[in-house]
């Protein structure tokens, strides 16, 4: 294998995207980790200028860098390590890091840039980032020996990392000679190297890097690896080297550097399948971990097909692959990680991880394939896989049992329980509510004309369209009693006392006119009357909270402003609103009312003012009342023989406004 093949393998094998640009910026070369990293084929990229891998708005500065470079010959980044932002080709943008390279071929400049994808360095936890600085210190302070003699062998030239390396500060060694570093047993042959060299003789290690002995200041001798350079300067021969300490290295590099044999022994101590083929599809290299996890011994296979690994419903396709890329066709996995199954010895098939790389040598391809089994991986992924759908379950049951708990409590309630406003939990405090009550006017009556059945279809509808209404204008339904119903407005949601009021009559409205919709059809069903409703509303003080024990909680209110507005109902008269004079004063401007006077209800000491909920809204007949049509027959003391039927409702409907006029004014 010659250097160019050598070459060719460690770029096609590199981790890192090495690319390669012509002085306009045009890529020349793009190695399989490119694709890899920035995602374009070698065959989208060559020839595409550079600024594709460049996200928007770094490209003006891209072009100026490329040109001055170009111009000039002047770089800042040239040599170093610099970090930068690449644009893949899906559109997304990735750290990395850019080494980057200049020469020239002829009069033509071209760069050489090799990337290393950082993203995944960039999720690192506060911790590994901290532990990556003492790392970049620590490298940072083991940089190489830089050492420069006369033609004499005295130092001329001493750097920061000598002095760290071999002990001696610049001050002690420059002037002095250079076998002050070397081990006393090689310091003839290196003075005769010296005088030779400098008399134009052979130079058998200039230009070459070889392992030789240092000797540090405090006496102790370690290896280093030198590479030795040497020049002319006005006739003055000089010599340069640089020196790197191997001591930590040269154990590794002395076993590597033995044979064949001690890479078999590497392989045989790595954890995964390790498996290379040649373009034939033949196994060549088989490890010992290849053997534990596909239970074949290496002289079983070598020398066999890979297919006695692979499924039998994907060996067509695998040599099919193999023929393509040994034919120079598209690489389809190669420098990618992919998911597959492989079969086992014992014919069971395994879910695996396969990292697969290929090389040439001459004209032939060769491939390598480092392979994990992730069965256990993949039990694990079951199992969360089957834990989320026993939770997905769990969720749904629960889903259907709130769903199932909402027709127990009002919207309210349950909306402010579920979001964590209300805690459950016994408690109990004040606030100003209205309180509406209803029931069906001998309803008791009416369940010994009917049926059982239909008497509680009838009833359910009644209750449900009742619920209906009361949800739209934003009541609490604190219970059905019966045919009865409570609710309340102003918790756990209020839009302030005289909203809460004025919904609560419009409430009551729509629910007396919803009646006398239904009543058709309930006579339909065997009421022989249509249904009436009674209806009381007030506005006070209440209790409210959570009534019970610790394991048995009812939302709901109480006092005597409840035991009022249960009495203004027991008083209503068969589709009559009653409403409170505190109820009243607040909906007045937006309910047409009419006063019915003072009432004297069961349980309450004194006369309670009570008015009549007409409807919405406030008509100009509240204020004032025209009765200049009955002058002719308006006397007093009245004739009620000259009244006809139409007058007689006529001068009742005026004087009833009349009055509810004048206690509107005494308001």
């Amino acid at each position: 294998m010659d250097k160019h093949d050598i070459l060719e393998a460690i770029v096609g094998a590199s981790s890192d995207a090495i690319v390669t640009a012509d002085a306009t910026g045009r890529i020349v070369t793009w190695n399989p980790a490119a694709g890899k990293i920035f995602g374009y084929t070698a065959k989208e990229a060559i020839g595409q200028d550079l600024s594709i891998l460049v996200p928007t708005e770094f490209r003006e500065a891209h072009k100026a860098g490329l040109a001055r470079v170009v111009k000039t010959g002047k770089t800042k980044v040239i040599g170093q390590v610099v970090a930068l932002r690449g644009l893949r080709k899906d559109g997304t943008e990735f750290p990395l890091e850019l080494t980057l390279s200049t020469w020239k071929l002829g009069d033509e400049p071209y760069f050489g840039g090799i990337i290393r994808d950082m993203t995944e360095r960039e999720a690192l936890n506060a911790e590994l980032r901290q532990s990556e600085e003492r790392m970049h210190a620590i490298m940072r302070s083991a940089n190489d020996a830089i050492v420069c003699a006369d033609v004499n062998g005295n130092f001329v030239l001493w750097n920061a990392a000598a002095s760290a390396i071999l002990g001696y500060s610049e001050k002690e060694v420059l002037g002095k000679p250079i076998t002050m570093i070397i081990p006393e047993r090689f310091r003839d042959l290196h003075e005769e190297g010296i005088k030779r060299v400098a008399a134009g003789g052979e130079r058998h290690v200039i230009g070459k890097t070889v392992r030789l002995s240092a000797r540090h200041k405090d006496g102790h001798e370690f290896p280093v690896e030198l590479s030795l350079s040497t020049w002319s300067d006005g006739g003055t021969r000089f010599f340069s080297g640089i020196l790197r300490d191997i001591s930590e290295q040269a154990r590794l590099m002395d076993e590597l550097s033995q044979s064949e044999e001690r890479m078999r022994a590497i392989m045989q101590s790595a954890n995964d399948a390790i498996v290379c083929a040649d373009q034939q599809g033949k196994i060549l290299v088989w490890n010992a971990a290849a053997e534990k996890m596909l239970g074949h011994k290496p002289e079983d296979v070598v020398g066999k097909s890979l297919t006695v690994i692979i499924p039998k419903q994907y060996r067509a396709a695998h040599s099919a692959g193999i023929k393509r890329v040994a034919s120079g066709g598209e690489r389809h996995v190669i420098g990618r990680t992919a998911e597959l199954l492989a079969l086992h010895a014992d014919g069971r098939e395994i879910p695996i991880e396969l990292s697969l790389g290929t090389w040439e040598v001459g004209d032939a391809r060769y491939f390598s394939g480092m392979i994990r089994d992730i069965t256990t991986r993949k039990q694990a992924e079951e199992e969360i896989e089957q834990a989320n759908r026993t939770l997905d379950e769990k969720n749904q049951q629960l889903e259907s049992l709130s769903v199932k708990l909402a027709k127990y409590l009002s919207k309210q309630v349950y909306n402010s329980i579920f979001s964590g406003k209300t805690d459950v939990r016994v408690a109990s405090y004040r606030k100003k509510l209205s309180v509406f009550f209803s029931d069906i006017q001998g309803f008791t009556d009416l369940t010994d004309q009917m049926e059982a059945e239909t008497i509680s279809a009838l009833l359910n509808e009644y209750l449900s369209e009742m619920a209906k209404i009361a949800e739209k204008h934003g009541g609490t339904i604190d219970k059905f009693i019966g045919d009865g119903i409570m609710i309340f407005f102003g918790d756990p949601e209020t839009k302030g006392e005289k909203q809460d009021a004025v919904a609560c009559v419009k409430m009551a409205l729509e629910m007396r006119d919803r009646i006398r919709q239904l009543c058709a059809n309930w006579q339909s069903q065997g009421a022989a009357e249509p249904l009436r409703v009674r209806v009381g509303i007030n506005t006070g003080f209440c209790t409210v909270g959570n009534f019970g024990s610790e394991d048995r909680l009812d939302y709901t209110i109480v006092g005597g402003q409840v035991n009022l507005t249960s009495r203004l109902e027991t008083a209503a008269d068969a589709d009559q609103i009653l409403i409170s004079h505190s109820t009243y004063s607040l909906v007045k401007d937006e309910i047409e009312c009419r006063s019915v006077g003072n009432l004297s209800v069961k349980g309450i000491a004194r006369p309670v003012k009570t008015y009549e909920a007409i409807a919405v809204g406030v008509t100009k007949e509240q204020h004032e009342v025209d009765i200049s049509g009955l002058r002719d027959s308006l006397n007093l003391p009245l004739d009620m023989g000259s009244l006809d039927d139409e007058k007689r409702e006529q001068l009742s409907s005026s004087l009833r406004k009349a009055l509810e006029a004048l206690e509107k004014a005494d308001d």
